[in-house]
């Protein structure tokens, strides 16, 4: 007997039993589209783990050769949710540089999310990083994580204003995972770029603090043309700056470029240096 001659004798039944029988034709239709239909309710899998990828990279400078190799070989990335620009596409913060930026962009296969840079935001440039890429700092979700792009550009950017929306923003996150993004880093690798660094000591401590308090797990920057990476307070702090700007660091000591592929799997959070 197939599905719907079952389904005709129980639903033609039903009306004609007495109440407890009716429940029992009830419970015997739920069982039915429960086996046809795979629709085991009780026996439900939980949903797998949220996984997913994304990339870093910063400081191309409006690099053409550099940098479109770089777009070419994330192209070739196939499972990519998005990227994001650590700061200084441009050099002189003009539009026309922007546009040209934009242009490599369009080869682009996944969404690129922009922090800002010197760079991009001399010369009043800072109006064509809004026009084109939204505000200075900023947060937003994807899948269980929480990513948090900050404005750390210049000496004195990083005001009383930009902090209580920082520390407002981490307390209210729900999400399993946190990463933050500027473009100033908060250490320098071989200590000779002290002048790169962001430099007001006190809100470093409190950036720190925050970081450590709210178990964020990776803090970005760029700035520094370069790879480094260092562990500090529970937290991971990358500079990627080798997307075609010159580049600071000797080759032995992280002076390449490259870009870095993140990976959440659930829990796990592993990372990739891409050599170009």
């Amino acid at each position: 007997m197939n599905f719907e001659e079952r389904w005709t004798i129980l639903s033609e039944l039903a009306p004609k039993l007495k109440p407890k029988f009716k429940l029992q034709i009830i419970f015997s239709l739920i069982i039915l589209l429960s086996v046809s239909f795979g629709l085991a309710f009780a026996l439900a899998r939980p949903p797998a783990d949220p996984s997913f990828s994304f990339v870093v990279f910063g400081d191309n400078q409006g690099s053409k050769e550099i940098f479109d190799q770089l777009l070419a070989r994330l192209n070739q990335e196939t499972d990519l949710a998005f990227a994001v620009n650590l700061g200084d596409c441009v050099v002189n913060g003009t539009e026309p540089e922007y546009q040209l930026y934009l242009s490599q962009l369009s080869k682009l296969q996944p969404k690129v999310y922009q922090v800002p840079g010197n760079h991009d935001l001399v010369n009043h440039g800072d109006r064509y990083f809004k026009k084109y890429f939204g505000p200075l700092y900023y947060s937003f979700n994807y899948q269980n994580s929480h990513f948090i792009v900050l404005n750390n550009a210049f000496r004195g950017m990083f005001n009383a204003t930009q902090l209580n929306w920082l520390k407002a923003d981490l307390a209210q996150n729900k999400q399993a995972h946190c990463f933050v993004f500027f473009h100033r880093p908060l250490f320098d690798p071989l200590e000779l770029y002290d002048d790169y660094v962001m430099s007001e000591h006190e809100v470093v401590a409190e950036l720190k603090s925050l970081f450590a308090r709210y178990r964020v797990e990776y803090v970005c920057a760029g700035h520094i043309h370069g790879y480094a990476r260092r562990r500090e307070g529970g937290v991971v702090y990358l500079v990627s700056g080798g997307a075609g700007g010159v580049l600071h660091l000797p080759a032995g000591l992280g002076g390449f470029y490259h870009y870095v592929k993140i990976t959440v799997a659930g829990e796990k959070i592993t990372e990739e240096v891409v050599k170009l």
